[in-house]
């Protein structure tokens, strides 16, 4: 171990900041990823089979069917994200993703808020529709598991970059290859 690694341990203790430490912390990342990922899938799959039963017959743009294929899209690029690269960034994309579908579901299940604009009435007083209960659980999960994993990011930056390990945190801006002799 190098006199600098060996420098930030404390006596007894394991730190974060040692390279063992980071490659840990960078695993736990991914499987938290992983699984935020798993969540965002199901909730994805769920809003991209039922968006047809939401299409009117009259069509147009903005159609709750539509607004199911976007929350699917946006589920799905972020799962995507957070399994590529599980940042304090995307980490921030999942959470307001997942916090937004929650928030919309729970919010047309219970008060019938109506149509807001070019917005349609999604208000649906029933959690028996194939899929929506399903869709509510993994939002909720995907959210617990988002600020999870935001919060594990940012001591791990803040502990790398307090010890000068930055260039080993690819979460950390300053992770650019070292030009230090």
């Amino acid at each position: 171990m190098s006199a600098r690694a060996s420098a930030v341990l404390p006596a007894g203790g394991r730190r974060l900041t040692t390279p063992g430490g980071l490659q840990r912390h960078l695993r736990r990342a991914h499987i938290l990823g992983a699984v935020a990922a798993a969540a965002f899938a199901v909730d994805a799959g769920v809003h991209a089979t039922s968006a047809g039963a939401y299409d009117p017959a009259h069509g147009g743009l903005l159609t709750e069917g539509n607004l199911f294929r976007l929350e699917a899209l946006a589920a799905a690029f972020t799962g995507i994200g957070l399994i590529i690269r599980p940042t304090a960034r995307m980490w921030v994309l999942g959470l307001a993703v997942a916090t937004t579908a929650l928030g919309a579901v729970v919010l047309y299940r219970y008060v019938n808020v109506g149509a807001i604009g070019p917005f349609p009435n999604l208000y649906e007083p029933t959690w028996q529709v194939p899929g929506k209960l399903l869709s509510a659980y993994a939002e909720a999960a995907a959210v617990l598991v988002a600020y999870t994993g935001f919060i594990m990011s940012k001591r791990g930056q803040r502990r790398s970059h307090r010890a000068g390990f930055a260039e080993h945190d690819p979460a950390s801006p300053a992770a650019t290859p070292s030009t230090r002799p």
